[in-house]
């Protein structure tokens, strides 16, 4: 294993992990829960721009889906690295599938309200922050350490084949069947990821560590770690200033849909679609980006693209402008949130994996939190533009991280070049 000293990665083969066909049954059910998840996403927040008594309530359904990773996916960390994963993935998908069906027929009786809508989410997306670590660590046990990269790109592209459609899809469903619909699919596209961990059964026993040491001192010495690993902290800090600003175009976009734009539920699925499309485009690229870039421009040149997406959406109010920026958005996005992911799994220690996967959730998922509900402050006090035109100052200033190599540019191990 060779460092590289120019902090670019290499190119593996794309599909080649998909010729697992263990990676591969997962690799599809979890397409299917994807799906499921932008169904969600945009049933909740366009839920809640019916019943919300103010703006504000918006941006708080992201933060609402944001807010539970930093809670669970330590827990979920911890439980990786001490007991099967499978079982943590299980049991987590469990937890999605009742909330859905809650929310469902919550909705379908009327008897939702802004706050139990946001109690819910927040419900659901602890089950998802759960599964990521187990998730995370279980493609390590299927594929081989060369293969692990290719695989966290296919895995955004699962995640991006759904961005791209399924608000689209979800659109359609509210529109000719109502909220309660779109609630319920979710439910039911969750059911098959459940049935296929059910029915894997893995080749030898996998056989954990005994510890005794308590859960609260285990998530302690993940942070320990990841503290003392540059790579892994450089990529975290990295990855919560992006997310920090990157929050305001994804939890203010249904306001600009349905307020600046004029649309309805289909209109805010296909500027959705448009940033899930992108991110495919991304994804085709990522390869050839990362081995002629490097580390330090490709997550620069990514905070670029999404600093463009953001600011056109503060002033510009036509759809044929916004959806082709907002797709430049989407590229920028998948790049850096793969990258990210990539430096965490390779440069961490099997021992702590599960636990340096959470605390990275956690660094994302803690900036899109505090960031959804700063911007929906903004957006209440001042307006939906201001919120955004300040978040697209803020991703430029944020450059300034990429002035100089890091330790995270000039020492990230990488596999070698694959076939």
């Amino acid at each position: 294993m060779q460092a590289s000293s120019s902090g670019t990665l290499p190119r593996p083969s794309l599909l080649g992990p998909l010729s697992n066909p263990t990676y591969r049954g997962i690799w599809i059910a979890t397409l299917f829960s994807n799906f499921g998840v932008w169904i969600q996403s945009v049933a909740a927040a366009w839920a809640m721009t019916s019943i919300a008594p103010t703006v504000d309530f918006v941006a708080w359904v992201q933060a609402a889906t944001s807010l539970p990773p930093l809670f669970f996916t330590l827990l979920g960390g911890v439980l990786a690295d001490r007991v099967d994963q499978r079982l943590v993935f299980l049991a987590a998908q469990i937890i999605v599938l009742a909330v859905a069906l809650a929310l469902s027929g919550l909705q379908y009786l009327g008897l939702m309200t802004p706050w139990l809508l946001l109690g819910l989410t927040f419900a659901l997306d602890s089950g998802s922050a759960l599964r990521y670590p187990a998730y995370q660590t279980t493609i390590g046990e299927i594929l081989p350490r060369e293969q692990i990269p290719s695989a966290l790109v296919l895995s955004s592209i699962g995640w991006n084949i759904a961005r791209a459609t399924g608000p689209a899809l979800g659109g359609i469903i509210i529109t000719f069947w109502g909220v309660p619909a779109a609630f319920a699919v979710n439910a039911v596209l969750n059911i098959y990821i459940i049935l296929v961990l059910v029915r894997w059964r893995r080749r030898a026993k996998i056989v954990k560590e005994k510890r005794t040491a308590s859960i609260a001192s285990e998530i302690r010495g993940g942070f320990s770690y990841v503290l003392s690993a540059p790579a892994i902290r450089a990529a975290m800090l990295r990855c919560f200033v992006f997310t920090l600003f990157a929050s305001a175009l994804w939890s203010l976009l249904p306001l600009v849909a349905k307020n600046l734009v004029g649309g309805g539920p289909s209109t805010y699925g296909v500027m959705l679609g448009a940033l899930g499309g992108g991110a495919l485009v991304g994804a085709s690229i990522i390869g050839w980006m990362r081995h002629s870039l490097g580390l330090r421009r490709l997550f620069a040149i990514s905070t670029a693209c999404f600093a463009v997406a953001t600011a056109v959406l503060a002033f510009a109010a036509s759809l044929w402008v916004l959806v082709p920026l907002l797709a430049l958005g989407g590229l920028g996005w998948m790049i850096a949130m793969s990258t990210f992911n990539v430096v965490v799994q390779m440069a961490a220690h099997e021992t702590y994996k599960g636990r340096a996967i959470s605390v990275y959730y956690v660094a994302l998922f803690g900036g899109l939190a505090l960031g959804s509900w700063i911007w929906g402050h903004v957006a209440e006090q001042i307006d939906v533009r201001a919120g955004l035109a300040a978040a697209a100052c803020g991703l430029v200033a944020s450059l300034l991280l990429y002035r100089r190599p890091s330790r995270m540019d000039l020492h990230f191990a990488v596999p070698a070049e694959a076939d």
